[in-house]
């Protein structure tokens, strides 16, 4: 890959995700985008970014999704989810007491683990929210990880990546 096709990747991926790649991630970009090439019949990066500069808008998202982590479990990185439960949901229940109503959006949702855990925190809270409406509006990037997270279905080995075995 050429400088100015990583540079040019580099651009696209800031704008379209957000993600920002610093100059020694080339690594990552190949490893990531030469089975892309592939797949759809390039013979390299090279010509996957002369196709992408044609136009190819169905190959820019498909190269934008191959560069997402698209990491995920439940209650994943523990300190938010307990500062969601002590902290968050309390100001918010006292301040939106009138209402009864709580929305929330889990931005980089992935394939909905995360956002399956703050709806467990909320059920774990029963009678306080009593009457309540909730709404957890999970979004992300990847439309192939969105329909897994509208689909709910995990295997053993996801469920246990943080819940306990029962």
């Amino acid at each position: 890959m050429t400088p100015l096709d990583y540079d040019y990747l580099r651009k696209i991926l800031k704008d379209r995700s957000g993600l920002v790649l610093s100059a020694d991630k080339q690594y990552l970009v190949e490893s990531r985008l030469v089975p892309l090439a592939r797949k759809a019949g390039l013979p390299g990066i090279v010509e996957l970014v002369q196709k992408m500069k044609a136009g190819d808008e169905r190959l820019t998202v498909d190269v934008v999704e191959a560069m997402t982590t698209n990491e995920t479990f439940f209650f994943r990185d523990k300190v938010p989810f307990d500062h969601f439960r002590e902290t968050i949901v309390p100001k918010v229940l006292q301040a939106r007491a009138s209402r009864k109503s709580l929305r929330i959006w889990c931005a980089a949702g992935s394939t909905g683990q995360e956002p399956y855990s703050l709806a467990m925190i909320l059920k774990e809270m029963g009678s306080q929210l009593a009457g309540w409406r909730i709404d957890i509006l999970a979004t992300d990037i990847s439309v192939e990880v969105q329909e897994k997270s509208k689909a709910g279905i995990y295997s053993q080995f996801e469920v246990q990546r943080g819940l306990p075995i029962q």
